[in-house]
């Protein structure tokens, strides 16, 4: 009985181990930093190694999907994609960025993210080959931006086009020609400027064959509603352009023949673009001849005052039109614009001082002719102080 004791009180300290405590630990020695597995009383959790904690299942916040992608596109082409966003948090406001598209170019994105449950946004791009993918959209809330949701880009084809030899790179769902206007432009060559509506269209292609120089002088509106004014310097001798572009609505090319007539009346402001109007200013100036002959025939015939007072006031009118222009000094290095707007484009700038004929002045520019004929703006600060 006392030998069954014995054997069952060493069984109990074998397996449940010592009552005694012990006062340090004991290692093996295995060549490793032994500090790494020492017991810590205050941190427990520390004795862990880290590969065996989990991180627990996160809900989404954040769903997304594409609405309406395109299903026939050309190379050129500007065309819409249309996200769908659904935050549970409502409140929450997001950012959106994009990553690793393929001959794509992002024309334009929302000017605006407004935090709600549902948005819908859309970006517009333009393609640049036949093969495209669409970028990634990488969604984040702004208080926790290293936690992201994302839709990953789609891949479209693009048709390249075989357009007619006047084609003018640009492809729209509409383009309309508003207004235009020749003039002389140094010597054996005109300019022509044309004022062009475009309605989704990719004005910045835009291109006139043929032409000794050209370019963008300035737009304004947005993407699917775009004035454009542009410039195109070519030989005295061609006396009209043709240009055609490609509609996307009715999926056809569309042409323009514009007559290169010079006028007397340049390029000038917006509203001076009316090849219309240098007509009228003639028709004017024969108008009033004519009402001056008529009235003085009546006064040598009747004596009445009321005729000569009419001659004079037509003939005062008149010299408006008929006096010389008067005389201004510009600068050297001053350019020359074709608009007197800030954006306007420069064509050209003077080697030295010249004298030149003031046509016209608005805000803070002045319409001048240069001896070799050639019209355009100057800034009034680049004009002669003496």
């Amino acid at each position: 009985m006392m030998r069954f004791a014995t054997l069952s009180l060493l069984f109990l300290i074998l397996f449940h181990g010592s009552p005694i405590k012990a006062e340090s630990p004991i290692f093996l020695d295995t060549g490793n930093d032994r500090s790494a597995y020492a017991p810590n009383s205050e941190e427990d959790d520390t004795l862990l190694p880290e590969y065996i904690v989990e991180d627990a299942p996160t809900e989404n916040l954040i769903y997304l999907a594409f609405e309406n992608l395109p299903k026939k596109l050309y190379i050129g082409q500007i065309f819409p994609v249309t996200i769908k966003v659904t935050s549970l948090m409502r409140r929450n406001p997001y950012q959106i960025t994009l990553h690793d598209g393929e001959n794509v170019e992002l024309i334009k994105e929302p000017e605006e993210i407004a935090p709600r449950p549902i948005a819908h946004l859309t970006y517009y791009f333009k393609a640049l080959g036949p093969v495209i993918r669409i970028p990634d959209f990488i969604v984040s809330y702004e208080d926790d931006p290293w936690k992201t949701y994302t839709l990953p880009g789609e891949k479209l084809s693009a048709v390249r086009l075989n357009p007619p030899k006047d084609f003018c790179q640009v492809l729209a769902h509409n383009l309309e020609l508003e207004n235009f206007q020749a003039s002389a432009f140094k010597q054996k060559n005109n300019i022509l400027a044309l004022q062009l509506k475009i309605s989704y269209g990719n004005f910045d292609d835009f291109h006139l064959n043929g032409a000794i120089r050209q370019g963008i002088d300035s737009y304004s509106g947005d993407i699917n509603d775009t004035t454009l004014f542009y410039y195109a310097v070519f030989p005295s001798d061609v006396e009209q352009i043709r240009f055609s572009y490609f509609n996307l609505e009715s999926n056809r090319y569309k042409t323009f023949e514009i007559p290169i007539i010079v006028k007397r009346s340049s390029v000038s402001t917006q509203s001076d673009l009316d090849p219309q109007e240098s007509e009228f200013t003639k028709f004017k100036i024969a108008a009033t001849i004519f009402f001056i002959a008529l009235w003085l025939l009546l006064w040598i015939k009747r004596k009445r005052w009321t005729y000569l007072v009419l001659v004079i006031l037509a003939s005062a009118y008149l010299l408006t039109y008929l006096m010389p222009l008067k005389k201004v000094c510009i600068e050297e290095e001053s350019a020359l614009y074709l608009l007197p707007t800030p954006q306007s484009t420069p064509f050209m700038r003077l080697s030295s001082p010249i004298m030149g004929q003031e046509m016209n002045r608005k805000g803070g520019y002045t319409k001048v002719r240069l001896p070799n004929n050639t019209i355009g703006w100057v800034k009034n600060e680049n004009l002669c102080t003496h």
